[in-house]
């Protein structure tokens, strides 16, 4: 009599009549009898219908009565692993905890069985899995990521031995569990790596179960991966071949999973700018979803990014219309929720959109200081990565024009809200960097036993706390359930308690770790804090580059600070950049021609940002110089302080010694944030180094008779290209593409070059060449670790500095070393961000001075940004870096110059050194053939860092 009601059950499940399914499913366990062994599969049928709704304490309470009736340790494994992970998803912790320990003793009783031969494998995958997710929920990822290979690893096993069974479904679960830990903690090149994995699992599990569906989910997660990879074109083929997948698909599911497929394309238009795109894709996911089940409609309401897109395309009502129903929904969750204030932000830029400026302030002003503090204690959370900060910098740059407004209209709080937008500049302008440093800060090896357990508490609990408001989150989404409130009150203050002792860690850190607290979670500083940290002579230029205008504060050791808005976007103020980093290219094009300067350009930019606040920094000798985005690539030496025509010259280029460059007016250095002035100048002066020189240059990265050709007057040049384009993410079809591509020292050239400048530097420095010259083979990154870097004055890496993404496989900055192939010293060649944290200087200068970050596209300031907040808090004061690709000559003569200088006056200041430098090359010559007077000869290197002596 049960078997036609659970037939009718199943075919309300393929209807998505879910309640109808349930209400037949208690009937078929009333027909069989619920203490009856036979009603064992219709217990597991209900218990997903209760799980796959959220109502997890009813599938609790359903496994807890399916439990009765198991016939076997098999079966109870089965229900245990299920049990574990619904408990984790309420993060019921101590109930996980007491499950697992129950499927522990059931596997015992598995190991005894006859089965044990041939399923055993499967078991302890099962296990692994399970404690993955306590370990998950528990904020562990070390070890869940240990767990999840170890699933992985027995999930392989059964399937080599039964391809047939169910756990084909399973390693693709965990395989994709790994994947997403790695993201979480910045392993992109391992996640690229377990990502083809998956690929392949995903194959096998479609043949197996017949289910292609499968290959959307895995597309799902393929996609996310490449855009934290940066490969946001990749990620957009991925998932439009996702949706090409569904619309070929018979699954009942389809409608949904093409709205979160949709979803997924409009936010990498939206990432890309393509804002007309973003919306279509918005609109399709909307019809998407209000075709679906009656009871997921709701979801169709809209979204932030979909009222943000409204916005940007001139559609402020309907933006306004959504955000509100977006916040009222949301105002039914938790007061500390990460979400909740996201949303209110939001709703503040749609006031102001549609000319509420004044309630759009005071909802800002409540609403981004609460998100920043949430935002902190969920660096980890699976929600953290690049599409978090997209909508963290379209909230800041709509608060920082809202403010900007209000501060050029004058009244009494124009000040305030003049600092704070110079405050929240700052962290709009190191947003990527943050990111990027918090997750590398995360694996850096740290020495003190002491900070590195402090640091491991404090990371865990925030791991914790981003599971936690992720579960919490997802259940008060669904709507309230009455049985399920006692839950909701407990995770509640779960997480209240949590909070707390994350304050309390981050207050321990701070106190006792004020540099690791700073790197972590740096405090924006107000303007009249930079003012006391500036020296006689001084003064700060901070600029921020907005969608719509570019705000710039000029800031001088003593005096009144100015500020003014300026009408021009950041499009088009990279549009400038580019124009003039196309003139300081020393490679010839293809027709032999040598790089034009376009002079117009460069007094234009001076005049619309330097000049709109000149009387905040003209009586300064050092200019420090804080810029965003592309700006950051460009050396402010080059800009023109008045319009000129370069007249006729004898000599190529030797007219260009008479222009008003800016370097003539001042010395400059260049900051990655104004925050990083606080760290640099707010401990002191530290005691200086024993020696004055180390150097590391000319490294191996292929044998000699494999060595790529050298060019023989620049370096950093056209290679780059080549580098790049070698990446299979960029060509092809997006399912041919490997995510996990490792590092190919054959795309770098040699440097052959870098050996003599090291040499020279050395001995300009009485450096001792015997000890202090690591050149070769010996250049090595186990060479620069086992080095006591702490006593040398100047440390320098004459060798290939590379970008985040540049490469194939490397996706955070690094500074290329001899190939470990060649030196065979266990290293992987590759100075990473990560690795430049756990280094211990005390250098006055780190010279990087074969990198070129024209060639390395948008994000190049960025990850110049990352290496040197990184090498500042190993212990540097300043970078000098090199923009493009240099002729090796006058790069020679530059740098032997400064440190000559410098030398000969230890009272004299980096800047100044560099600066006296730059102007002496300009009235020399590479003899008869041109003048070093070009700005692509005396000006490609950047000082970054304290400019200071």
């Amino acid at each position: 009599m049960a078997r036609p009601v659970f037939l009718e059950a199943e075919k309300a499940r393929e209807e998505g009549a879910v309640e109808r399914e349930r209400e037949l499913l208690e009937e078929a366990i009333r027909l069989i009898g619920p203490q009856n062994p036979a009603a064992f599969p219709v217990y597991e049928r209900l218990r997903h219908n209760y799980a796959d709704r959220g109502l997890f304490a009813r599938a609790i309470d359903v496994g807890e009565r399916q439990l009765r009736v198991t016939s076997g340790p098999g079966q109870d494994h089965n229900v245990l692993i299920a049990q574990v992970n619904q408990y984790a998803s309420l993060h019921q912790l101590d109930q996980a905890s007491a499950a697992l320990a129950q499927l522990e003793r059931t596997m015992d009783s598995l190991r005894r069985s006859r089965r044990w031969f041939s399923r055993g494998p499967w078991w302890q995958a099962g296990l692994a899995r399970a404690k993955a997710a306590v370990l998950l929920r528990s904020g562990h990822l070390a070890e869940a990521e240990e767990a999840l290979k170890a699933c992985v690893a027995s999930s392989t096993a059964a399937l080599r031995d039964n391809p047939d069974i169910e756990g084909s479904v399973q390693i693709m679960e965990c395989v994709r569990g790994l994947m997403d830990v790695q993201i979480a903690t910045g392993q992109l090149a391992a996640a690229g790596v377990t990502a083809d994995q998956l690929r392949v699992v995903a194959d096998q599990t479609v043949e197996i179960k017949k289910r292609p569906a499968i290959h959307v989910r895995v597309k799902q997660s393929m996609g996310r991966l490449a855009l934290e990879q940066g490969k946001v074109d990749l990620a957009r083929r991925i998932f439009e071949e996702g949706l090409d997948s569904l619309r070929a698909s018979d699954s009942s599911e389809a409608s949904l999973r093409a709205a979160d497929l949709r979803l997924q394309l409009a936010r990498v238009h939206m990432l890309l700018g393509q804002w007309p795109q973003a919306l279509e894709w918005h609109r399709q996911r909307e019809a998407a979803l209000l075709g679906a089940a009656s009871e997921r409609g709701r979801v169709a309401s809209g979204s932030v990014e979909y009222a943000y897109t409204l916005q940007r395309l001139d559609n402020p009502a309907p933006a306004l219309a959504m955000m509100e129903r977006i916040v009222e929904a949301r105002r039914q969750q938790d007061e500390a929720s990460l979400l909740r204030w996201e949303a209110e932000a939001f709703y503040g830029l749609a006031l102001a959109a549609n000319g509420r400026a004044d309630e759009a302030l005071q909802k800002l002003r409540v609403a981004v200081p609460k998100y920043l503090d949430l935002a902190n204690g969920e660096r980890s959370s699976v929600d953290a990565g690049v599409l978090r900060n997209a909508r963290f910098n379209w909230m800041l740059d709509g608060y920082l024009a809202l403010l900007a407004s209000h501060a050029a209209a004058g009244g009494a709080d124009a000040a305030t809200a003049r600092d704070e937008a110079f405050r929240l500049a700052d962290l709009a302008r190191g947003s990527t960097v943050q990111r990027a440093l918090s997750v590398s800060a995360s694996r850096a090896t740290i020495a003190d036993p002491a900070l590195a357990d402090l640091a491991r508490r404090e990371q865990d609990l925030q791991r914790e706390i981003s599971a936690l408001a992720e579960s919490l989150g997802n259940l008060l989404a669904r709507g309230r359930v009455a049985e399920q409130d006692q839950v909701v009150a407990q995770m509640r203050a779960t997480l209240t308690r949590l909070r707390n002792e994350q304050t309390q860690a981050l207050r321990d850190i701070e106190r006792r770790f004020p540099d690791y607290a700073g790197l972590l979670n740096p405090k924006p500083v107000g303007i009249a804090a930079v003012q006391k940290l500036l020296r006689t002579g001084e003064a700060l230029v901070s600029i921020y580059t907005g969608s719509a205008q570019t705000l710039v504060w000029a800031i001088p050791a003593r005096g009144e600070p100015k500020f003014a808005v300026v009408p021009m976007s950041q499009a088009q103020v990279d549009a400038k950049v580019d124009k003039l980093r196309r003139g300081l290219d020393p490679n010839a094009d293809a027709a032999g021609r040598s790089p034009k300067y376009d002079l117009e350009v460069a007094h234009e930019l001076y005049a619309q940002l330097l000049g709109s606040v000149e009387d905040g920094w003209r009586e300064a000798q050092d200019l420090i110089v804080v810029p965003q985005g592309r700006l950051g690539q460009l050396p402010f030496g080059v800009l023109l302080t008045e319009p000129w025509t370069a007249p006729a010259a004898r000599l190529p280029y030797a007219e260009m010694a008479e222009a008003p460059w800016l370097i003539k007016r001042v010395g400059i250095s260049q900051l990655p944030a104004v925050v990083a002035l606080t760290a640099l100048r707010g401990q002191g002066v530290p005691k200086p180094a024993e020696r004055p020189f180390v150097g590391f240059g000319d490294p191996v990265f292929v044998a000699a008779a494999g060595a790529a050709e050298s060019g023989a007057t620049t370096r950093g040049g056209r290679w780059r290209a080549s580098l790049r384009s070698d990446d299979r993410g960029e060509a092809g079809s997006a399912s041919a593409t490997s995510l996990g591509v490792p590092v190919n020292f054959k795309l770098l050239p040699p440097l052959p070059e870098t050996a003599q400048e090291v040499e020279e530097v050395a001995a300009v420095l009485g450096a001792d060449a015997t000890r202090d010259i690591f050149l070769h083979e010996r250049a090595s990154e186990a060479v620069v670790k086992h080095t006591a870097l702490a006593g040398y004055r100047v440390v320098m890496f004459a060798t290939h500095g590379l970008m985040g993404n540049e490469m194939p496989g490397l996706f955070q900055p690094a500074l290329a070393l001899s190939n470990p192939a060649i030196t065979g010293d266990g290293e992987d060649g590759m100075l990473t961000m990560e690795e430049i944290l756990g280094l211990k200087l005390r250098a006055d200068w780190v010279v990087l001075s074969a990198c070129n970050t024209a060639a390395a596209g948008g994000q190049s300031s960025e990850s110049v940004s990352g290496l040197g907040r990184a090498f500042f808090y190993a212990g540097a004061r300043a970078l000098l870096v090199t923009n493009w690709a240099v002729e090796t000559e006058s790069a020679r003569l530059l740098t032997t110059e400064a440190f000559r200088r410098q030398s000969a006056d230890p009272a004299m200041s980096r800047a100044r050194a560099l600066q006296q430098s730059s102007l002496a090359l300009m009235q020399k010559s590479a003899g008869k053939d041109y003048s070093y007077a070009h700005p692509m000869f005396w000006a490609p290197y950047a000082l970054v860092g304290d400019g200071g002596r």
